[in-house]
């Protein structure tokens, strides 16, 4: 349908826009159902069911968000904003082959979609595609997995071992694709349990408040001397089996003048934290001398500069500062604020395949970038 004479439901439509990146999300939906009872036209504007389909998606009720992003295509079968944002939906569930086919279509109409790309290498580090899902990207995340690793992990790693790996997979990728640009900075590895920090951060950083969860929330930070030690790290994270039983993140902390190479261990409980240090402690002795720093640690930095007796952990409990009762109350208000019916959003984890992927290798090459050393 010819939408060009639709001056005052194209208006309006930004005004929904503008109100889905300022206000409370319910408050954004009343106003979309509001706007299209005003201008029943709207109802044959993609852009219009895909805006709304992003605030029920928001909301977690991806039941309606589905049947406005799949109303969005038929208008425009070409729609790849729709397409694209059916494959975040289908991420924050189970189904990764739908996740996985929706971004490919959506990359498939536009090629250059950079959203829909960046996406699509993130999740082959959870889903092995089938036989004829296969694009370019993939072929590209296949290749690097089959790059020799040649390291023998009984044992200390060198650093020019890590360099000569890691050129053999930016030879590999060189030859495909020239824009090996990417969107991520750390390495993040899952099992099992989605820590839900985009709510919890969200909250603290609306309500100077520290969520319940994050009272319960206790890390392993280790601390490498230098960049090609982290470089070890993250391949000792995925190599070691101990280490696969958790969660985990590498990274460059730059927070202060001087850059932290860090790798964290994500841990459960307060007596979980303390017998993960001591593992960590007898492994890494393998792989590196006194001088690498780890130490337990509870949450997030940005709590800790906010709070700074939030992040000291003893092994006596009662000694730690606790969550004051009236916190409750924010998380309470955030939740029907921004969930269909008031409460956490979950979500589902996916465990990470083992075996470096096209999104590391990225990752990694933009650290390589960051620290000037040029594969």
């Amino acid at each position: 349908m010819n939408t060009s004479n639709y001056k005052d439901e194209f208006n309006q439509l930004n005004k929904i826009v503008k109100s889905y990146n300022l206000n409370p999300l319910k408050d954004s939906l009343l106003f979309a159902n509001a706007s299209k009872s005003k201008l029943p036209n709207l109802d044959n504007i993609p852009q219009y069911h895909n805006i709304v389909g992003l605030i029920n998606f928001r909301l977690n009720d991806l039941e309606k968000s589905i049947l406005h992003f799949e109303k969005a295509i038929n208008l425009n079968p070409n729609f790849y904003s729709a397409y694209y944002n059916l494959g975040l939906l289908f991420f924050k569930t189970e189904n990764l082959k739908k996740s996985y086919s929706f971004l490919n279509k959506a990359i498939t109409i536009k090629q250059d979609y950079k959203l829909a790309r960046n996406k699509l290498i993130e999740i082959l580090s959870f889903y092995e595609p089938k036989d004829g899902e296969d694009n370019f990207i993939t072929d590209m995340h296949k290749k690097i997995k089959q790059v020799p690793i040649r390291i023998n992990f009984s044992k200390k790693i060198t650093d020019q071992q890590i360099v000569n790996y890691f050129k053999n997979c930016k030879k590999i990728i060189r030859k495909d694709i020239e824009d090996i640009s990417y969107n991520k900075v750390q390495i993040y590895r899952t099992k099992s349990i989605n820590l839900n920090c985009e709510r919890h951060k969200a909250i603290f950083f609306k309500y100077n408040s520290i969520p319940k969860y994050c009272f319960e929330c206790y890390k392993v930070v280790i601390e490498s001397k230098n960049f090609y030690d982290l470089l070890k790290m993250t391949l000792i994270f995925d190599h070691v089996t101990y280490f696969q039983n958790f969660n985990r993140k590498n990274m460059i902390d730059k927070k202060l003048k001087t850059d932290i190479f860090k790798s964290i261990i994500y841990c459960q409980s307060l007596e979980e934290v303390y017998q993960v240090e001591k593992e960590t402690k007898n492994i890494l002795t393998v792989y590196f001398d006194n001088q690498i720093s780890i130490e337990s640690k509870r949450g997030c930095h940005e709590y800790a500069l906010k709070y700074p007796e939030y992040k000291k952990i003893f092994k006596n409990k009662s000694d730690m500062m606790s969550m004051p009762n009236k916190w409750i109350d924010n998380e309470i208000e955030y939740d029907l604020e921004n969930s269909k019916d008031g409460t956490e959003n979950l979500g589902v984890s996916h465990d990470t395949r083992k075996g470096i992927s096209l999104n590391n290798f990225l990752i990694i090459n933009n650290w390589f970038n960051d620290q000037k050393i040029f594969l």
